[in-house]
């Protein structure tokens, strides 16, 4: 990135007398004459000013792809130049939600409170561009001061056409995780500038955070945009991977998972931070019911938008998400669950997320299981379990939406279909338990001689059941549960079917940090998000050398569930293997797992904390192929250990 000064340097101005003599002898005439004579001015370019992030690209189509950057100014001009054309045809906003805490880390920078910063957001279509042909682009931005900060120049192109051979990155869970940087350097070092990425969700851990964006300074933790644009080292100097330069060549198709949503919005409150916010997200209905609680006080008059940004901000949003990225928006759950084809592969990105909570049950805090028992009378300070962010069953906006893009011609014609979720959909994970059952509440009421009363609601709750039903029952409640019922996993009754018997080769997921992979007929499952920080494998071998049989290190919930009078049955939880009993792939080159660790035999999985694994969808020979490194070792081999075929 670079920055020159654009105005015309400073002119001075002296006056001279300048003496001209006439025809008169006895007369002499002084003319006054302006000359200009140049003065030196030093160029003071704003130290605070930069572009935050090299461009990037979004919503490629036949002949245009959409070419975007940020920065920390406001501009008086834009421009985006590529192949032997430029426009000034850019679109700018400015990003509400972006700030910093205390717990945020930049190069000599700390913030005592939350902290709003400027970021601009910069978008410009490149047009008329033919399929197979790349072409040089660059971007630049002007300050109000006239100074024009320029980026590098980079390739851009279209979106393939049908036939043609693409890698595409199969990646999740960047979320500022150790190994991401050594992850995608070697994405390219390996089979080159990717065509495409394919992200399924955690971009980074707290979306309104800007330096996880843009530049986190901070041991083994890089911002998302240094660690896939190459610039790691920009901000942590001496790290030995700088990251991949992907994101300036390759359009990213993402999906929304955990950590790119927000919770309660209230920054004028003392105790207020990200971090705070980001685990305190409710229920969109129960905003619902609060808000005709306090309608009158809040919104007199009565403004449709007050009324609806109320209810966003007093439960959960994904805003500062939205505002960074470009997405397809012709569905109704706009760029939050989408559709598109890139050359043979059809893409859908459905909203697939949950709240994630502890597992512990002493009712001590809020968690998965239960609330707080110091709180059941005030549902303000209760987190509703691990809740559903957006609803995805047979009844709802997203699964019809879903069954008409499959009558898509497009989708129809398409050789491959790929649908991209983030959460729990399969898998050996700690978080595929519960599974994506909608909660069920169950209020507990306990008389005199310790017998329980248990009335229950499952999510989500209307407004007058809230207020007229469960609220008038609080005072006499002992204590409040959630239920997971395995035999209501929304994912396996509802949307595994319809992608069956609709073709779909590939479901694309993250949320564990681990490799993984099955196959239902014809339908494949795929987690490849190890790539650092894993959070754990549940499996238990057959031959007994390797064994991890519980899910959750919280004894006092496995110690419930094994008790004579359990509080949940053991049949809703697995504490091992896939929770619905799909059969598990094998890596079928060789097991990473028993290469880190020769007591281990051939595993079906990757959970490390050492080894880096990626996975390429290669259209040319229809085939998944994961790759296997380790980041500790420099001279470290990038190996294939897996490869499977989608046809």
């Amino acid at each position: 990135m670079k920055s020159t000064f654009s105005n015309p340097r400073s002119l001075g101005i002296l006056c001279l007398a300048a003496v001209l003599f006439g025809c008169d002898d006895d007369k002499i005439i002084e003319v006054p004459v302006e000359v200009e004579i140049p003065v030196e001015v030093p160029v003071i370019v704003n130290p605070e000013h930069a572009l935050l992030t090299d461009p990037f690209l979004q919503v490629p189509t036949n002949d245009s792809v959409n070419v975007v950057w940020f920065t920390n100014f406001e501009s008086s001009e834009n421009t985006l130049t590529y192949g032997d054309t430029s426009t000034n045809a850019v679109t700018t906003t400015q990003l509400s939600r972006m700030m910093e805490d205390a717990s945020s880390q930049q190069f000599g920078k700390s913030y005592d409170t939350v902290s709003y910063r400027t970021v601009y957001r910069h978008e410009a279509k490149a047009e008329g561009l033919t399929q197979g042909e790349r072409v040089n682009y660059s971007v630049s931005s002007i300050d109000t001061d006239g100074f024009e900060f320029s980026s590098s120049t980079f390739t851009l192109a279209p979106a393939p056409a049908k036939g043609a051979a693409m890698k595409i990155l199969l990646t999740s869970d960047l979320q500022s995780k150790k190994n991401v940087v050594a992850n995608y350097q070697k994405v390219v070092e390996t089979v080159g500038t990717p065509d495409a990425v394919l992200f399924a969700g955690d971009f980074v851990n707290v979306p309104d955070r800007a330096s996880e964006w843009f530049d986190q300074a901070k041991s083994n933790a890089p911002g998302f945009f240094p660690a896939l644009q190459g610039h790691y080292q920009e901000y942590f100097p001496g790290f030995p991977y700088n990251g991949g330069e992907i994101l300036q060549h390759s359009p990213l198709f993402g999906t929304i998972g955990n950590h790119e949503v927000m919770g309660r919005y209230n920054p004028t409150e003392d105790d207020y931070s990200l971090n705070g916010s980001f685990n305190d997200p409710q229920t969109r209905w129960y905003a619902e019911a609060a808000y005709e609680q306090v309608k009158a006080d809040v919104n007199p008059s009565n403004d449709a938008d007050i009324k609806a940004q109320w209810i966003i901000d007093q439960s959960h949003n994904q805003i500062s998400f939205l505002d960074i990225f470009s997405f397809p928006d012709d569905g109704p759950g706009g760029e939050e669950y989408y559709a598109t084809t890139f050359g043979d592969v059809f893409i859908i990105s459905m909203n697939v997320s949950r709240i994630w909570r502890s597992w512990s049950v002493s009712g001590a805090n809020k968690s998965k299981f239960v609330e707080s028992l110091s709180t059941l009378e005030d549902p303000s300070k209760w987190g509703f379990g691990e809740f559903l962010f957006e609803r995805f069953d047979k009844d709802s906006d997203q699964y019809a939406w879903l069954e008409s893009v499959m009558e898509t011609d497009a989708f129809k014609n398409s050789k491959y279909k790929v649908v991209m979720a983030h959460q729990g959909v399969f898998g050996l994970g700690d978080n595929t338990v519960p599974v994506l059952s909608q909660p069920v509440m169950q209020l507990v009421e306990t008389d005199s001689q310790d017998v329980e009363t248990i009335t229950e609601f499952t999510f989500p709750l209307t407004a007058d059941v809230w207020t007229n039903t469960v609220q008038p029952m609080l005072t006499n409640v002992s204590e409040v549960r959630y239920q997971y019922p395995l035999n209501q996993d929304v994912w396996l009754n509802d949307i595994e079917p319809l992608l069956l018997a609709n073709d779909v080769n590939l479901v694309h997921i993250g949320h564990s940090h681990l490799w993984n992979r099955a196959q239902v007929e014809n339908l494949h499952y795929l987690e490849s998000s190890n790539v650092g920080n894993s959070y754990g494998a549940y499996y238990v071998d057959t031959s007994g050398t390797y064994t991890k049989d519980v899910r959750s290190s919280y004894a006092d919930f496995w110690a419930d569930v094994n008790s004579e009078n359990p509080r949940w049955l053991i049949e809703d939880y697995p504490p091992n293997g896939d929770p619905q009993d799909r059969v598990l792939s094998f890596p079928n080159i060789f097991s990473p797992m028993s290469a880190e660790n020769e007591n281990y035999p051939n595993l079906p999985f990757v959970t490390s904390n050492t080894l880096s694994v990626f996975s390429i969808l290669d259209t040319g020979t229809g085939t998944v192929q994961s790759y296997v490194f380790d980041p500790t070792n420099l001279n470290s081999t990038v190996e294939l250990f897996d490869e499977f075929s989608l046809e």
